[in-house]
C-alpha cells in the first residue's frame, strides 16, 4: 500500500558509516552541548570541507520547507562540532568535497548522558551519479537556488543540502535508492522531483506563483464546468453522476486514486462509481490494490457466494466496513438473474502471497507431479512467515528466482499437455501466480526501482486480455499508484504503463479532501494507550494555496470535476497547469504529527478529480 515511499528501505547500501579503525572515547553532552566529530574516508583519512546537515528524527518535520537543525564544515582533519543539540534523534548526512552524499547512523542525544563523538565514514563502493539543472519556466538556469537532496529511508528519510552552480546546476553521488531533489527560490514555487541514479541529467523546472486573476478564473471555471454530487453513498440513485457518461463512454479502464488509505467516505465514493461504471456503462472487472492469488478467493465469493468475506477481509489492508458492503453489493448484482454478464474480482499486487504458493502447487500436483516435487523446495522458501524470504540469503532468494523462470519455461512448454488435464481458465490463473511469485522475486531483489507499479499494470492487463474482448475495469487503488504521469516519489507509477497501454482510454480520478479524519497506521515505537496499530488521525483545513483550499473554496461539499474539458489557454489554464499541495497520506501516520502534503501537478497525474470536503476514518470491522 501506500505512495510516498517513507517505508522505502535502501537496504544497507548507504554512503556512509559510522564507525571509524578506532572507537572514539565517549564524552558527556549536557542539554544542548556541542557534539565533536571526525569525517574519514574509506581508507581512513581525514576528509576536510564535509558539509554536514543535521535534521530532527521527528515525524512532523518536513523535507520540504523546515530549516535544518544546525549545519557544519569539516576543517582540519576533518573534525566538526556539532553546537546546541537539545536532547532528541538526529538524522545526519552531509556532502564530500568529492561530491558524494554521506549518510550517518541516528544520533541521540541525552541531558547528563554519555554521547560517542560523531564519526562519519566513507564506503568504498563507487556511488551512482545524480545531476540536473534548475531552471525557470522558460527554460533558463536559475542561479541561487537552495537545493536539498533527498534519500527516501525508513522510517525518516536522509536529507543533505545541496549547493548548486551559478549556472543553477547541481552534481552529486549516491549509493542505490529512491532520491529526490528539492528545489525553492524565492518568487517560485518549491518542486520535489525524482532524481534517477543512472548518471541520467534531469530538469527541475521551477513554476512562478499564479496570481489573483489566475484563482478567480480557476473557480469560476470549476463552479460551471464541476459536477456537485448530492451524496458519497451507494445506493442513492445516479442522477447526480449523469454528467459523467460522455465523459467516461469511450473508457477501458477507469482508476480511482485516494489520498489516503483510511477515508470512508473515499470507499463509499467509489463503491457508488462502481456500482455507476457497472450498471450505466457495462464494466465487469473491479480490480484492487490486493493481492492477486487472494484476490481470488473474493472473486469466488461474488460470483458464486463460496466463502465469508468478512474473514476474507481480516486478514486484509481493507479489513473495513466499507469494503465488506462493497462486495456484499457486487455479490448482489451477481445474483440477479436480470444479470447476465457478472461482475468479476481481481487482486492486481504482488507482495508475499502465501495463496499463490499454495494455487501453483496444487496445479502441479494435479498436471504434473515430477515436476511439482522439483518445485517443492523453493515454492517452500515463497511460502516461509513473517517476510521470511526477505531475510534469506541472497543466494537463496537468486536460487528461487531461477528456478521460478525455469517453471514459467515449462508452463508455456507443457501448455497443450497442462490444459488437457484441467482447462485452459486453470492453466492460465495458475501461469499467472507463476509470474506474481516471479515479480515478487524481483521486488525482493530490487531489479528495478518501481518493479510493484509495473507489476500491477501487468497484471490488470492481464485480467483485461483473460476476461476477453470489451471488457471494461475498475481500478481501486492509492493515488500514488493510478497517476498517469511522474510525481514527487514515482517517474513511473502504475497508471503511467496503464496510460502508455490504453492511451486516451485510460481516465484517472485522483480523490482529495480539505480536512478531517483517516484510518492509518500510528508508526510511533511508543504510542499511548489505545492508540496502537489502526487508529484515526485527523488533519485540519490546509492553507489557501494548496489544491484542497482552492477545491473547497467552491461550496460543495462532494463534487466530480473533469480535467479533460479545460481551455488549453487563459487564466484558469495557467492557474491549473501549475502544482501545487495537496494532502498524500499513506498507510502510516504518527500522533507526533506527520508530513501529510506533496506537491500534485493535477494536470500532469490525473484526468479528473473526487472531492470531498471533510472526512471521517473508515470504520475497521469487528475482529
Amino acid at each position: 500500500m501506500r505512495f510516498r515511499p517513507w517505508w522505502l528501505l535502501a537496504m544497507g547500501l548507504g554512503c556512509v558509516s559510522a564507525h571509524s579503525h578506532s572507537e572514539p572515547s565517549p564524552v558527556t553532552a549536557p542539554a544542548r552541548a556541542g557534539l565533536p566529530g571526525q569525517v574519514l574516508d574509506a581508507q581512513g583519512a581525514p576528509l576536510p570541507g564535509t558539509r554536514i546537515t543535521v535534521i530532527p528524527r521527528v515525524p512532523s518535520w518536513d523535507v520540504r520547507s523546515d530549516a535544518p537543525v544546525a549545519r557544519v564544515t569539516a576543517g582540519a582533519g576533518g573534525r566538526l562540532e556539532v553546537p546546541s543539540l537539545p536532547p532528541g534523534e538526529y538524522g545526519l548526512a552531509g556532502i564530500t568535497p568529492g561530491g558524494v552524499f554521506a549518510v550517518g547512523e541516528t544520533l541521540k542525544v541525552e541531558a547528563g548522558q554519555p554521547v560517542k563523538p560523531i564519526a562519519l565514514r566513507a564506503e568504498r563502493d563507487s556511488p551512482g551519479l545524480l545531476e540536473g539543472t534548475v531552471v525557470d519556466e522558460a527554460g533558463a538556469p536559475l542561479p541561487g537556488v537552495a537545493l536539498r537532496i533527498v534519500r527516501a529511508g525508513m522510517p525518516f528519510d536522509d536529507v543533505a543540502l545541496l549547493e548548486a552552480s551559478p549556472e543553477g546546476r547541481f552534481q552529486v553521488r549516491s549509493a542505490e535508492g529512491a532520491h529526490s531533489v528539492i528545489a525553492s527560490a524565492p518568487g517560485f514555487s518549491t518542486v520535489m522531483q525524482r532524481v534517477p541514479g543512472r548518471g541520467e541529467p534531469v530538469t527541475v523546472r521551477l513554476e512562478r506563483a499564479a496570481d489573483a486573476s489566475m484563482s478567480r478564473a480557476a473557480l469560476a471555471w470549476m463552479k460551471q464546468t464541476g459536477v456537485p454530487l448530492k451524496s458519497v453513498e451507494a445506493g442513492q440513485g445516479l442522477e447526480d453522476l449523469a454528467p459523467l457518461k460522455p465523459v467516461l463512454k469511450d473508457t477501458r479502464v477507469v482508476a480511482l486514486g485516494e489520498a489516503t488509505h483510511g477515508t470512508r467516505e473515499f470507499f463509499q465514493l467509489k463503491h457508488r462509481m462502481l456500482e455507476f461504471l457497472v450498471t450505466e456503462l457495462g464494466f465487469t472487472v473491479f480490480a484492487l490494490e490486493e493481492n492477486f492469488a487472494e484476490g481470488l478467493a473474493f472473486n469466488d465469493y461474488v460470483l458464486d457466494g463460496r466463502g465469508d468475506p468478512a474473514r476474507l477481509l481480516s486478514g486484509s489492508a481493507w479489513n473495513t466496513e466499507e469494503v465488506l458492503a462493497l462486495l456484499h453489493w457486487m455479490r448482489r448484482y451477481n445474483e440477479d438473474p436480470a444479470h447476465p454478464r457478472k461482475l468479476k474480482f481481481y487482486g492486481v499486487d504482488m507482495q508475499f502471497s502465501p495463496d499463490a504458493v499454495a494455487r501453483v502447487k496444487a496445479y502441479l500436483a494435479q498436471v504434473d507431479a515430477a515436476q511439482g516435487t522439483r518445485a517443492e523446495e523453493p515454492l517452500g522458501w515463497l511460502a516461509l512467515p513473517r517476510s521470511g524470504f526477505s531475510r534469506l540469503p541472497v543466494e537463496r532468494q537468486q536460487e528461487a528466482r531461477v528456478q521460478l523462470d525455469a517453471l514459467a519455461g515449462r508452463f508455456e512448454a507443457e501448455k497443450a499437455r497442462y490444459i488437457r488435464q484441467s482447462s485452459a481458465a486453470q492453466w492460465a490463473v495458475a501461469r499467472q501466480c507463476v509470474r506474481v511469485l516471479r515479480q515478487f522475486v524481483g521486488k525482493v531483489l530490487q531489479e528495478e526501482e518501481e518493479l510493484r507499479d509495473r507489476a500491477m499494470a501487468e497484471n490488470l492487463l492481464w485480467a483485461l486480455e483473460h476476461e476477453g474482448p470489451g471488457t471494461r475495469a475498475v481500478l481501486w487503488a492509492h493515488n500514488g499508484h493510478v497517476q498517469r504521469g511522474p510525481g514527487e516519489w514515482r517517474e513511473y507509477a502504475a497508471g503511467r504503463h496503464l496510460a502508455d497501454a490504453l492511451g486516451p482510454s485510460f481516465y484517472v480520478f485522483g480523490m482529495a479532501f480539505h480536512r478531517g479524519e483517516f484510518l492509518a497506521f500510528n508508526m510511533d515505537p511508543r504510542p499511548p494507550p489505545g492508540r496502537k496499530g489502526m487508529v484515526a488521525f485527523s488533519v485540519p483545513p490546509e492553507p489557501e494555496d494548496t489544491l484542497d483550499a482552492a477545491l473547497a473554496a467552491t461550496g460543495w461539499p462532494v463534487f466530480a470535476l473533469d480535467l479533460r474539458a479545460l481551455p488549453h489557454t487563459g487564466p484558469a489554464y495557467e492557474w491549473w497547469r501549475r502544482s501545487r499541495r495537496a494532502h498524500d497520506i499513506g498507510f502510516i501516520y504518527s500522533d507526533g504529527g506527520y508530513p501529510s502534503l506533496a506537491q500534485i501537478h493535477a494536470l500532469r497525474l490525473y484526468d479528473g478529480l473526487l472531492f470531498v470536503e471533510h472526512t471521517t476514518a473508515a470504520r475497521l470491522n469487528p475482529r
